[in-house]
């Protein structure tokens, strides 16, 4: 006779308090999706964020893998720290698969758990601690911006990013986070005059940059003056109509008519934190 078969039922188990720890400690207090600023715990000490399973704790939930234990699934690897708006929306399985959230969850804890960053008071050129992934075909940029072009096509703009990230990668972590920020906030302010975007460079005032990144006067001519050393930008006009013309931060566009507002907008529909090209340069992702 056949022997019985017996179905094991997956059992929600609760993290262990040194996964909590790990968890806290690599995720910084915030959502772990990119670009949100979130707390996980507020300053009364209670945790508002949710702990999310990437591969669900029980059958029928988002992305069960019956082939992990229960100790697996309860595991670091498979949890991360999110806000509830984000828990809900990386509840779609379609967008958010299991690679993706993995590849989003590695992305942020790096920031905060990488000691080459962590050991900021030794003398060292920082430059050489990130090695940049260089590009191969473009796909997902491609894809993202519907740009339609085929793989011949690509092979030009492929060409101009990889000699940009040659140039870009000498630049230290302080002037590639202020380009990524320098972006995102011309980015948010296309339509208004303070900002222009055209041909792939991007223009933002200076007085904008002085206001909303809140930065010093002599911090932001030392950063402009860096942008200009290493090729990447210099202090240029913009028109703001009534006002005429003032001083603005120009970052240089990437290739021949486009630059780095395509790339935060291919980061944006791929749920890529900018900062993961910008600051780490992980330009790869931008492939298939």
């Amino acid at each position: 006779m056949p022997q019985a078969t017996t179905q094991i039922t997956a059992k929600r188990l609760s993290p262990v308090k040194d996964t909590l720890r790990e968890l806290f400690l690599k995720s910084g207090n915030l959502c772990a999706f990119p670009g949100c600023s979130k707390l996980m715990m507020d300053v009364d000490g209670r945790f508002i964020g949710q702990i999310c399973h990437i591969e669900a704790a029980a059958s029928g939930g988002e992305r069960f893998n019956p082939a992990m234990s229960d100790e697996e699934r309860r595991a670091f690897p498979n949890l991360m720290l999110l806000c509830y708006p984000h828990h809900i929306e990386t509840d779609d399985v379609a967008a958010f698969p299991v690679a993706k959230l993995k590849n989003i969850k590695a992305d942020h804890e790096r920031r905060f758990s990488d000691p080459a960053r962590a050991m900021l008071a030794e003398m060292k050129d920082w430059t050489e601690v990130d090695e940049p992934t260089f590009v191969t075909d473009l796909e997902r940029l491609n894809a993202a911006l519907g740009w339609n072009l085929n793989t011949t096509e690509l092979q030009e703009p492929v060409a101009e990013l990889n000699a940009y990230i040659h140039k870009y990668r000498n630049a230290p972590l302080e002037i590639r986070r202020f380009i990524g920020e320098v972006v995102k906030r011309a980015h948010k302010m296309k339509g208004h005059s303070a900002a222009k975007v055209r041909d792939g460079h991007v223009r933002l005032a200076v007085s904008d940059a002085l206001a909303a990144l809140r930065l010093d006067e002599a911090l932001l001519r030392g950063l402009i003056q860096s942008l200009d050393n290493y090729g990447l930008g210099w202090l240029d006009e913009i028109d703001t109509n009534d006002f005429g013309p003032q001083h603005a931060i120009r970052v240089h566009a990437i290739g021949e008519g486009w630059g780095w507002d395509d790339i935060l907008g291919a980061c944006e529909v791929e749920h890529i934190d900018l900062a993961v090209v910008a600051e780490e340069l992980k330009f790869a992702r931008l492939d298939r």
